[in-house]
């Protein structure tokens, strides 16, 4: 029999508080009392490990992972419809064997109720399920623990945000504690290699309890949750402090159990595993929901996310039995969002209060090709914007909102669209006037992509007006379209050395009063893939007033070369003559036309750019290398490059 009779206080406030009580008021129904029979094969015949939430004795819940003695499948079995039984091995530092103690060998005399909650993961599927209840009986034989749970809460859940794994069992491990402090003192910090650890994860498992009042429990009786957060590596960020945690809400089902439990229970644990090395880090704290302006003052641009103070934490090195195959690649999910950075992790950027509300025009388009065009916007005020930055844009009013989908097969990336963009300035009109006042406008040099929502809107309307209406193209403000302008965001910016106390810089001369030029000739090495040229014209233009001399050699992989050379040869124009630029050209086009300015010397390679010809380069790189282009094409560049690299890789 389920232990539910309707949402708790928690969960209904969070689910008003987001706008979702109405939608899942009669929700909890979908939790069954008892597991279906398929869900008791799933855990009996599919998983080699199984997180599961327990409490230790001061209430706050640890997640742990229980597994086989060998890391192989079947070490669960299920002889009733409202029962799971386990033969585990538990290695030292996980949770489970100081809680199940406190549990069984209270001092006060009788046993104390164990509460316990586990969600099941097949990751070469992404199939999950979840159940919760209380332990029944445990015993302690030697290395191992025979735990008998009662399920009163089962539910399947969505695949969104796994990362698919071909995993295979490990027999021989040798779990060994590194780091650990049960309570962490205030203000200390957690060690930095477990920061690092926490940035490079994709995958942690997010333990929350619901303790009851007396007057609730008969209704809504205390119980542990266990859920799985996934994302891009790095979509947990820790606050400056060392020891916050902000775990980002994606779109999901709208029950919101586990942020509801925090609602009404300000605890949580993460359990962060390594899938290559088996390493196995646990957290406790004390969590709190942010939504809105609360949120965005910590994550800007994010509406909703729960920050974990961490009070506890455990590592464990080669702990978890099973890992990712050799040879074989983790695949993504596609539901998966970018990665937003805190707002104190971008140094250089400025986001705007909601109650700000900078409203800019789409004033200009041009169109390059067919899927290359750059959009130009107005705003009747001063913006400052470093060249290199990006502008952050909200196009709601542009396209509305985006309804709520659970799940869109046909194109994931609808599901978490907050119909919010980020583009690199490639024009800014500050950059070529110092003055305080006037208008600013700025323009985005854009690719199309395919079934992307807001640059799919623009190239339509700019095809269209191209057909019909080619002179809108140069003034398109009688059409009143726009977006709100979130922020001006990014460090990827020139840097050079302040002579006086050897700190970085940014360079944008007397653009910013907050930044200085030096008179030093630097030399430097930009490399760009396709569209990530955007950022350097953004460059070029914007040191047109500074008076430190440049030798840039720039490497440029294209496809189009003549269309990204033109683009180039406008930002010279803006340069000054204190830049000697070489450009190089890759590119499977053997035979190009250019405008490129005299004073430009243009070299043109066949083929691509490989970590064997970027070793021709090393001297070229002197005080630094820029990159900016897709994924694949920075790995290969960071394969052949040396010294201090830049990177803007294309997140969004």
């Amino acid at each position: 029999m389920t232990s539910l009779n309707g949402w708790h206080n928690g969960e209904r406030a969070i689910q008003q508080k987001l706008g979702f009580h109405g939608a899942v008021s009669q929700s909890w129904t979908n939790i069954d009392g008892e597991m279906p029979e398929q869900h008791r094969i799933f855990y009996s015949t599919s998983l080699p490990f199984i997180p599961v939430t327990t409490l230790d004795s001061m209430g706050r819940p640890w997640s742990s992972i229980l597994s086989g003695p060998g890391g192989e499948i079947g070490w669960v079995s299920s002889e009733t419809y409202d029962q799971l039984s386990m033969r585990v091995r538990v290695w030292d530092g996980d949770p489970l064997k100081a809680n199940a103690e406190y549990h069984t060998k209270s001092m006060d005399g009788p046993q104390r109720k164990m509460l316990i909650a586990g969600i099941g993961i097949q990751f070469s599927t992404r199939r999950r399920n979840k159940f919760a209840g209380s332990v029944k009986a445990i015993e302690e034989q030697g290395a191992l623990f025979d735990i008998c749970t009662t399920v009163n809460q089962a539910i399947g859940n969505c695949p969104k945000y796994i990362t698919i794994r071909d995993l295979v069992p490990i027999v021989h491990t040798k779990p060994r504690v590194t780091h650990q402090e049960n309570n962490l003192p205030p203000s200390v910090r957690l060690p930095s290699g477990l920061i690092a650890f926490i940035l490079s994860s994709d995958t942690t498992f997010i333990g929350t309890s619901y303790s009851a009042s007396q007057e609730d429990a008969p209704r809504f009786p205390s119980h542990v949750g266990i859920n799985h957060r996934g994302g891009r590596p790095g979509f947990v960020r820790v606050r400056n402090d060392g020891r916050t945690l902000v775990l980002p809400d994606y779109s999901g089902n709208r029950l919101m159990t586990s942020l509801g439990n925090i609602e009404a229970t300000a605890l949580a644990s993460l359990t962060f595993p390594s899938f290559t090395d088996g390493s196995i880090l646990y957290v406790t704290g004390i969590a709190h929901n942010l939504v809105g302006a609360l949120a965005q003052a910590i994550m800007p641009s994010q509406d909703t996310l729960t920050a974990i103070e961490v009070t506890g934490y455990t590592f464990v090195e080669d702990a978890l039995p099973v890992r990712q195959r050799e040879s074989t690649v983790s695949q993504m999910s596609p539901y998966a969002p970018p990665v937003k950075l805190l707002k104190e992790e971008q140094a250089f950027s400025t986001f705007f209060n909601n109650e700000d509300n900078i409203h800019t025009t789409l004033s200009h388009i041009e169109l390059h090709t067919s899927d290359l065009a750059t959009f130009t916007f107005e705003y009747p005020y001063r913006i400052d914007i470093i060249p290199g930055q990006a502008a952050i844009l909200d196009f709601t009013s542009f396209l509305g909102a985006s309804p709520y989908r659970h799940m869109a097969p046909e194109n994931p990336t609808l599901v978490n669209d907050d119909r919010i963009r980020t583009w690199t300035v490639s024009r800014c009109s500050s950059w070529t006037s110092v003055e305080d006042g006037g208008s600013t406008t700025f323009s985005l040099t854009m690719r199309l992509k395919p079934g992307g929502a807001i640059t799919g809107a623009l190239f339509s309307i700019a095809d269209k007006l191209a057909e019909l209406r080619p002179e809108l193209l140069t003034d398109t403000r009688p059409l009143g379209l726009g977006a709100k302008l979130i922020g001006i965001a990014g460090d990827f910016i020139l840097e050079s050395p302040n002579p006086h106390e050897g700190a970085k810089v940014a360079i944008t001369c007397d653009l910013h009063e907050d930044y200085v030029c030096t008179n030093a000739p630097r030399r430097l090495l930009w490399i760009a893939g396709g569209i990530g040229i955007t950022p350097f014209l953004a460059m070029l233009s914007g040191i047109s007033s500074c008076s430190t001399e440049y030798e840039i050699s720039f490497l440029l992989s294209t496809r189009e070369p003549d269309v990204l050379l033109s683009l180039l040869s406008n930002a010279i124009k803006a340069a000054p003559h204190g830049v000697k630029l070489i450009v190089h050209v890759f590119s499977r086009t053997e035979i190009f036309d250019t405008s490129l300015p005299a004073s430009v010397t243009l070299h043109r390679h066949s083929g691509r750019i490989t970590p064997s010809i970027l070793s021709n380069f090393k001297g070229e790189c002197q005080d630094g290398v820029y990159v900016c282009g897709p994924e694949a094409f920075e790995r290969v560049v960071l394969q052949g490059v040396v010294g201090k690299v830049k990177r803007e890789g294309f997140a969004y």
